[in-house]
């Protein structure tokens, strides 16, 4: 019966699909035409979106489009400074859908997308999740924070089949109730969060001899953290399938993804984005083999065109094959414990983080078993230290020690980037 359903979903989904004009399959078959045959097309997608922009979009009017080195490196600080100048004139206020992310300082950062970057991204997801192992219509785990801000009705989680996961005090116990459900479920099953979850998942199964799990768990793909070595192999023994990380962000999308065969090499999305890899320190190409800063130009978003965007992560090129990235540095955690010793999801920081608008750069750091520090970088001040205060408490709990310390600038790491958090109490113990 679940079989059935899960076909049947897969069934509407194109269906409804198709009577609103398609849209997702035919960019679905661009995708898997242009990445099997090494996209040729690449070249004219890059240069209508590089004319498109100085036709329209006030950033780039009185730049020559014959080449891409013509537009500057841009990062999220620079585009956030004056963010109307990137918004394309073709389209109206109404034509854009936002897109929200907290930036690499921690502060919000809002771009735009269109209606047909909507529906290259709906394919990126299709393609990529299905060269990891997933299905339309399969039923999801999605391991993430579900807060009041991005929460899914019963109804949207019945029609999706997806069963959301909150990781904020996601544990032993949860991980159990979790376990018995898909071997309960007698058709096919995939997983999608972060990484930090996953592992905790592989810890359990570990400790408690759980066994190979007695489910059809077809997909497991590791989402703003790359999986560790531990994590990978162990999820594989017990779950039967190869773990994938995938390289992605809210401001753009699928930017790469690892195969399933085991190479660790990430697939470079090269249907949808043009990817640069550049000097750490000059915007030149880094040398081959050499890591630097992953600069992306997305071919679909035309109401915000994002070209030449410095990402903030760092990687490189499989020698000899642009079509791989060989690593991707920049988003994995530390891993934070409340005041009674229990892991605490990290992201608890990113997502109390959006609201703070007036904070320039944090770094949070947890340096003894009840002892918090939040080193905040605000040119204006900040006037709302009780209430981030109280937030933290909640979730760390009432009897914490928690400070806040101001400083003129947090240090950048000897990869690039600055460290948002930290525990050097459990890293000495």
């Amino acid at each position: 019966m679940a079989t059935f359903i899960q076909k049947l979903r897969e069934t509407a989904f194109w269906t409804i699909d198709g009577l609103k004009g398609g849209h997702v399959r035919k960019h679905y078959d661009d995708i898997v035409k242009s990445i099997a045959e090494g996209s040729p097309e690449k070249p004219e997608k890059l240069r209508k979106l590089l004319q498109h922009a100085a036709d329209t979009v006030p950033m780039y009017r009185n730049v020559t489009t014959d080449s891409l080195d013509n537009f500057r490196v841009v990062n999220k600080n620079f585009i956030r400074e004056d963010n109307n100048a990137f918004l394309s004139s073709a389209f109206s206020e109404k034509q854009r859908v936002a897109a929200v992310t907290s930036g690499s300082t921690g502060t919000p950062f809002k771009v735009f997308h269109d209606r047909n970057k909507k529906s290259r991204n709906s394919a990126d997801t299709i393609y990529f999740a299905g060269k990891a192992g997933f299905s339309v219509g399969e039923k999801l785990y999605y391991f993430k924070i579900w807060s009041k801000n991005n929460h899914k009705s019963f109804s949207q989680l019945y029609l999706q089949n997806m069963i959301a996961v909150d990781v904020i005090h996601y544990g032993d116990k949860q991980i159990a109730a979790l376990i018995k459900d898909m071997e309960s479920y007698g058709a096919d099953i995939g997983f999608l969060g972060y990484s930090s979850a996953l592992e905790l998942t592989a810890k359990y199964l570990e400790k408690t001899n759980h066994g190979k799990v007695k489910a059809k768990v077809n997909s497991i793909i590791a989402m703003s953290e790359s999986l560790n070595d531990y994590t990978r192999e162990t999820l594989a023994t017990f779950f039967g399938v190869q773990p994938v990380s995938r390289y992605s962000n809210i401001e753009n999308g699928i930017i790469a993804q690892q195969e399933t065969d085991g190479s660790r090499r990430f697939l470079i999305n090269t249907a949808s984005y043009h990817l640069e890899i550049l000097d750490m320190d000059s915007d030149v190409p880094a040398a081959p083999g050499v890591p630097g800063r992953i600069v992306v130009t997305d071919l679909y978003n035309y109401a915000m065109p994002m070209i030449r965007y410095d990402t903030g992560d760092i990687g490189c090129f499989v020698p000899g094959d642009e079509r791989y990235l060989q690593t991707v540095e920049g988003r994995k955690l530390d891993l934070i414990y409340d005041t009674k010793g229990e892991l605490v999801s990290s992201y608890i920081v990113y997502k109390n983080m959006w609201q703070y608008v007036e904070i320039n750069q944090y770094q949070f750091v947890q340096y003894g078993p009840k002892d918090y520090v939040f080193k905040i970088n605000a040119d204006n001040g900040f006037s709302r230290e009780e209430k981030l205060i109280g937030e933290f408490k909640e979730y760390l709990g009432e009897d914490a020690n928690f400070s806040l310390e101001y400083v003129d600038e947090i240090p950048l790491l000897s990869s690039g980037k600055r460290k948002k958090i930290m525990n050097t109490y459990h890293n000495k113990l």
